[in-house]
C-alpha cells in the first residue's frame, strides 16, 4: 500500500504527464529526485503526473501502465524522465518500447523532456531519442518548462522551437549555442516534498525513511568525481530550515524516526553538527552517507553514533600518496588514515571503505600499497571485534573530469588488478566490487560524441543487461577507442557548449595539466 500518491481526475487534467523512472520500483521510492519531480509535476493544477518504472532490469518488460491509475503509456500527452547512471537509459527506452512508444524523437509525436545529472554531463548519446534536454536542477526549470508545454499541447514543434529559446535547454535540432546550466542559488526558498512516497509492503534500498538534503553540490574538488562539478555550486540548506522540515514530517507521521541524510560532504561546518544535536533531542535514527575522513571528529562520531548509525561508509580511494595527489582528495600517510579510522572503530562503528582503482598511472606497486594498509586497518578493526567491508571500483572516466582527456585502463588489466586485490584480501576482508564490464558500459555512454540511438534502441529490443550490450555492440560494430583513449587536450569534447557556473574552483583542465605532466615524467624517468 502507497502512502501520499496523488490521485486526480484524468478527465479534468488539461495534461496527463508520463514520469519514468527507469529502474525498479523500490529504487523509485528511494529516491529523493523523484518525489521532488513527481510532487512539483502535480502541484501544477492543470497537471496530473502518474509514475512509470521497470518491473525487471532484463527481459521483456511488461506492458508500460501507470502506477496510479494503470493506464498504459501510450494515454499520455508528455513523458518527462531523469536519469542518474548511464545504464538506466537502456530501461527508459525498455519501458518506450513496452507502452507503444517510439523511441526515436523524429517518429514520435509525443515529446520526452529528460534531467539527471548523466544528461547535464553529455547529451549527446541521447539526442536522437530525447526532444528536450534541460540543463538545470528541477526547482529552476520544471514550472516554466511545463507552462510552455500547457500551451503548446498538441503542437509539437511550436512546443519544441518555444522551450529551444530557454537558455539552460538544449532540443537537438535547434539549439545552436552555449547552454546555461540553471539552478536556484537558495534552497531556503525551494519547494521541498514533505510528504514522500511510502509503501508499507516494499522496502526502499536504502531502507524506510524520511529523505532530507541537507546541502547540493560539493565544496571539494576530487578529480575523478562528474557529480561534484555538474552539480556545482555548492549550496546549503540553513539549520532552522532542516529543523521545520524534520518537524513537519514527523507532524504528520510520527511513527517514523528514520532520517535519511542526502549529502555530498557532510558535516563540514558548526550548523551540520546542530542538525545531529537536534536530532538526537528528539531520539531520531540517522542514516549517514559517506563521510570523509578528515572531517571525523570525535564530536561528530559521538552524535552519529547517539542515532544509533552502526557502519561508517568512507572513501580513502587510495592510500598510494601519489595517487591522493592525483585524485585531488587526501594527501596524508597511511598512519593518518589508521589513526582516523581507529578513532571510527573506538566508537563501535562497522566501516565500509571504498578504493578506486585502476588510475592512468598506477602500477602493481601502488596497488600493493594500497593492500599493504588496507591490512594494517584490517588488523585493528579485527582487535576491535568490528566489521569492515571493502568496495573495490573501476576509475570510469567521465564528462567534467580530467580523466576525459585519458580514457580507461584496458578490461584484462583492470581484471587483473582486481584479481590482485582478491588474491590478497581473501580470508582477512570481505571485498566486493563493481562489475569491470558494467564500468565499460557507463564510460561508452558518457563519452560518446554521437547519438547511439540506433544502438541503444536495439539493446533494448534483446532485453538489456550486459550479455546483451556484448551481443548488440559486437553485431552493430560499436568503437571503443573514444573510452579507452579519451579526448585530446585541445579537442573539443561534444559537451563543450554546456556551461556550468562556478564548475569547481580547480578546473578540470588545471588538474588533467597536473596528471598528464606527472604521466608523461614517469614515462621518461622509467625509460632513463
Amino acid at each position: 500500500m502507497e502512502l501520499n500518491t496523488v490521485y486526480k481526475n484524468p478527465l479534468k487534467a488539461s495534461s496527463r504527464v508520463a514520469f519514468i523512472y527507469p529502474s525498479l520500483y523500490e529504487v523509485m521510492i528511494s529516491s529523493l529526485a523523484s518525489d521532488l519531480i513527481y510532487f512539483t509535476l502535480n502541484n501544477h493544477p492543470e497537471v496530473y503526473a502518474e509514475r512509470f518504472c521497470n518491473r525487471k532490469l532484463t527481459g521483456v518488460e511488461e506492458e508500460a501502465r501507470s502506477i496510479e491509475t494503470r493506464s498504459p503509456l501510450r494515454d499520455f500527452d508528455l513523458i518527462v524522465t531523469s536519469i542518474h547512471y548511464e545504464p538506466d537509459v537502456v530501461n527508459l527506452v525498455r519501458l518506450l518500447q513496452a507502452g507503444g512508444v517510439n523511441p526515436f524523437r523524429e517518429a514520435r509525436q509525443t515529446p520526452i523532456i529528460a534531467g539527471g545529472p548523466v544528461i547535464m554531463a553529455n547529451p549527446m548519446p541521447f539526442s536522437d531519442l530525447i526532444d528536450v534536454f534541460i540543463i538545470g536542477e528541477v526547482e529552476s526549470t520544471l514550472d516554466e518548462i511545463i507552462e510552455i508545454w500547457l500551451q503548446f499541447k498538441g503542437d509539437k514543434r511550436g512546443f519544441l522551437e518555444e522551450v529551444s529559446r530557454l537558455s539552460y535547454v538544449f532540443v537537438p535540432g535547434l539549439t545552436n549555442r552555449e547552454v546555461v546550466k540553471s539552478y536556484p542559488s537558495d534552497l531556503n526558498t525551494c519547494f521541498y516534498p514533505v510528504r514522500q512516497i511510502v509503501n508499507t509492503q516494499v522496502e526502499p534500498v536504502f531502507g524506510r525513511g524520511f529523505k532530507l538534503e541537507v546541502n547540493r553540490g560539493c565544496i571539494f574538488a576530487c578529480s575523478f568525481c562528474m557529480e561534484t562539478r555538474v552539480m556545482a555550486p555548492y549550496r546549503e540548506r540553513s539549520f532552522a530550515l532542516l529543523k521545520k522540515l524534520i518537524e513537519e514530517h514527523l507532524a504528520y507521521n510520527p511513527e517514523e524516526r528514520r532520517i535519511i541524510l542526502y549529502s555530498s560532504s557532510f558535516p563540514v561546518r558548526k550548523d551540520h553538527l546542530r542538525v545531529l544535536e537536534f536530532m538526537v533531542e528528539n531520539k531520531l535514527i540517522a542514516s549517514h552517507p559517506s563521510i570523509r575522513l578528515d572531517l571525523i571528529s570525535e564530536e561528530a562520531l559521538e552524535l552519529l553514533r547517539a542515532l544509533r548509525q552502526r557502519t561508517l561508509t568512507i572513501a580513502p580511494e587510495s592510500f598510494s600518496l601519489t595517487t591522493q595527489r592525483l585524485f585531488f582528495k587526501y594527501i596524508k600517510p597511511c598512519e593518518w588514515f589508521q589513526e582516523k579510522i581507529e578513532a571510527a572503530l573506538d566508537k563501535g562503528f562497522n566501516l565500509k571503505i571504498y578504493l578506486i582503482f585502476g588510475a592512468p598511472w598506477e602500477k602493481v606497486e601502488t596497488v600493493m600499497e594500497n593492500i599493504e594498509c588496507l591490512k594494517r586497518v584490517i588488523v585493528k578493526a579485527k582487535e576491535k571485534h568490528r566489521e569492515i567491508v571493502v568496495s573495490l571500483n573501476p576509475l570510469i572516466p567521465k564528462p567534467h573530469t580530467p580523466f576525459q582527456y585519458f580514457g580507461m585502463k584496458p578490461v584484462e588489466e583492470l581484471k587483473q588488478i582486481f584479481k590482485i586485490y582478491q588474491d590478497n584480501l581473501k580470508g582477512l576482508v570481505e571485498s566486493r566490487g563493481y562489475d569491470i564490464e558494467w564500468s565499460l558500459v557507463q564510460a561508452l555512454i558518457a563519452l560518446s560524441e554521437k547519438p547511439l540511438g540506433k544502438f541503444i534502441a536495439t539493446w533494448a529490443e534483446e532485453g538489456g543487461g550486459l550479455s546483451a550490450f556484448k551481443k548488440v555492440a559486437k553485431r552493430l560494430d560499436i568503437g571503443f577507442a573514444r573510452v579507452f583513449k579519451g579526448y585530446g587536450p585541445d579537442e573539443a569534447t561534444p559537451w563543450s557548449f554546456i556551461r556550468i557556473p562556478d564548475e569547481k574552483h580547480v578546473s578540470t583542465h588545471i588538474q588533467s595539466e597536473i596528471i598528464h605532466s606527472f604521466i608523461e615524467n614517469a614515462r621518461r624517468l622509467s625509460s632513463e
